[in-house]
């Protein structure tokens, strides 16, 4: 079939009112263009389906005719129930002979009464992985049923790759604890951070703690319960909460659960069918065949539908969630949340919400959220019954790749807009950007690559005024800010060194964060005015008093853009000049963010 002559574009408001995701009964106009030679001999349909179920028509109508004859031609619907619904628009025969169709697109609808916390909304948050960040000197060495390596100096690299024997231990440890993050709040004021998010803290055999041992106890290396209660509680007197890793997916072999090493008291599913354990896991073949995460047989797999599991871990009076909530936390990012069933989020999210409504639920899922098919299942993680926001991977990957050349200008607005159709704005307004974590090697290191350090840093002066005016939260990895460099897992994970920091990156950051929070309004603006070209990018936020419009050039060329009277501030990086109401970008990777009273 050849390019269909029906223009349909959801981002235009002419094609459809309002924009984005909607809720039921919610009113929506879907309208076609259709050019001033279409010669409309049938008629056209809006087509609309709910996930899974039949098509549904409705013939549309003329609503209008532009002054060059094009026609535009429409219907209204309103969705009866929420969930997630694909459309397109077609020209068919008397017979159902489909002539001409538009493509798919999607529409979300949510419930009314999602809400998502205020306090996201254009925080700044900072990720710590906690055995790496700061080293107190005051936490006592806790004696061990495991083995473990304890560097003695801060800012080796860590010990990558496998041992002698084959096996990746993750074992070696450089002290950091929360007696130190507690030191740190002052820094954490100074970069406007209001949010901290630790990766685990719970007692563990790995570096990492991903490998849970115990979730009712925090790990000895990094300190005690009430070193936690204590952290929250200097944190909320700062205006920062802390928010945790959950990770609910499955524990360490290494654990008093599990039990494989014997380590523990308790007896384990893997010593005993006869421990209150065994059925929280999978066994093929007991005790040595189990499903375990990815195939690692060091990280099994729970069955998180167990009722003992949602018991112990959601829906006990003092369970997991409700104990370290109660202790100071402010919710939880979820880890692997596309391993996690849909019955213990529904959980999660009932409980959470029942002893802290303002207690947060954050998604680690990599792709689109809105439409994620997950072992062969639809997932609903944002109509408005599981989380409230999820780790914006697709504005990072879009960055990265536009930045890198891997992607175009048209093709990362196309991402960007995507979301903004696809996601509901309570989740879209307070989605974690990130621009790298614990999981991908570090910024500079991937903006770098085989460029010399200044252009790298100019593509990182780039990236970073992409992603701190995005709606939602500003995620930095901790060392981002000071220029740490490192490629994958470990060396992503190295110490942090202030005293080592890139001054210039350091400073950049500095100026961006607090240009950034001196525009008040910032975390209610709409995004608007997102333009793609092969080597350009540009969005608006905007209000009605306010607007704050950026201007990425990433190609050689020199590069013109309109921008009417003169801003009130400007950023710039790069060889960016303003001049009779026109921005001038010299590339390469020239930047400019102009903000303006309307």
């Amino acid at each position: 079939m050849e390019a269909s002559m029906l223009v349909y574009d959801p981002s235009v408001p002419m094609h459809k009112m309002p924009p984005g995701a909607a809720v039921p009964s919610e009113m929506i106009d879907f309208n076609v263009l259709l050019p001033h030679d279409y010669d409309a001999f049938y008629p056209i349909y809006f087509m609309i389906q709910k996930d899974g179920e039949l098509w549904c028509e409705h013939r549309c109508e003329e609503v209008e005719r532009t002054k060059e004859g094009a026609k535009r031609i429409g219907t209204s619907w309103e969705a009866p129930v929420e969930g997630l619904y694909f459309y397109k628009f077609c020209t068919k025969k008397a017979d159902g002979t489909v002539i001409d169709e538009t493509p798919v697109f999607q529409q979300t609808v949510y419930k009314n009464s999602f809400m998502t916390p205020a306090w996201l909304r254009g925080a700044i948050m900072y990720q710590i992985f906690p055995d790496r960040f700061r080293r107190s000197g005051k936490t006592p060495l806790p004696e061990q049923k495991k083995n473990w390596i304890l560097r003695e100096n801060w800012g080796e690299d860590p010990v990558a790759g496998p041992d002698e024997s084959g096996i990746v231990r993750n074992n070696d440890f450089f002290g950091g604890d929360l007696k130190g993050i507690e030191e740190a709040l002052p820094y954490f004021l100074e970069l406007g951070v209001s949010v901290i998010y630790l990766n685990p803290i719970f007692q563990a055999y790995s570096n990492h703690r991903y490998d849970t041992a115990d979730y009712e106890t925090i790990d000895p290396l990094l300190g005690t319960e009430e070193d936690f209660t204590q952290l929250c509680r200097s944190a909320k007197e700062r205006g920062i909460r802390i928010v945790l890793d959950g990770v609910f997916n499955h524990t360490g072999s290494h654990s008093r659960y599990f039990n494989k090493d014997g380590a523990f008291d308790s007896l384990g599913a893997y010593q005993n069918k006869a421990s209150q354990f065994y059925n929280w896991y999978s066994f093929t073949s007991w005790p040595d065949d189990y499903a375990c995460w990815w195939g690692i047989d060091t990280l099994p797999n729970l069955q998180e539908e167990n009722p003992e599991v949602l018991d112990f871990m959601i829906r006990n009076e003092n369970s997991v969630v409700a104990r370290w909530l109660r202790a100071g936390a402010s919710g939880f990012r979820l880890d692997v949340a596309d391993e996690l069933p849909d019955g213990f989020l529904d959980a999660l999210r009932i409980r959470v919400k029942e002893i802290d409504p303002e207690a947060c639920i954050i998604g680690e899922v990599w792709e689109d959220a809105s439409n994620k098919i997950s072992y062969s299942a639809r997932r609903r993680y944002l109509i408005g019954d599981q989380l409230d926001t999820v780790m914006n991977y697709p504005l990072k990957d879009g960055i990265l790749n536009f930045l890198t050349g891997a992607e175009s200008g048209i093709q990362f607005a196309g991402r960007i807009t995507a979301l903004r159709e696809h996601y509901p704005k309570p989740a879209f307004m307070t989605l974690m950007n990130i621009l790298g974590t614990h999981d991908t090697p570090r910024l500079r290191t991937v903006l770098t690559g085989d460029n010399t350090d200044n252009e790298g840093k100019e593509r990182l002066f780039s990236a970073l005024m992409i992603w701190a005016f995005m709606p939602g939260m500003a995620s930095i990895y901790y060392g981002d800010e000071i220029g740490m460099e490192g490629g994958a897992d470990p060396m992503n994970r190295r110490c942090f060194q202030p005293s080592q920091a890139d001054a210039e990156i350091k400073t950049y950051y500095k100026n961006l964060l607090t240009f950034r929070q001196e525009i008040v309004a910032l975390k209610n603006m709409e995004l608007t005015a997102i333009q793609g070209e092969d080597t350009f990018f540009g969005f608006s936020r905007e209000s009605d008093r306010e607007e704050v419009r950026i201007l990425i050039h990433r190609g050689a060329s020199v590069l013109e853009k309109t921008c009417g009277r003169m801003p009130d501030k400007i950023l710039k990086s790069g060889a960016v000049s303003v001049n009779e109401g026109k921005v001038r970008m010299d590339g390469p990777c020239c930047a400019a963010l102009y903000f303006r009273k309307v």
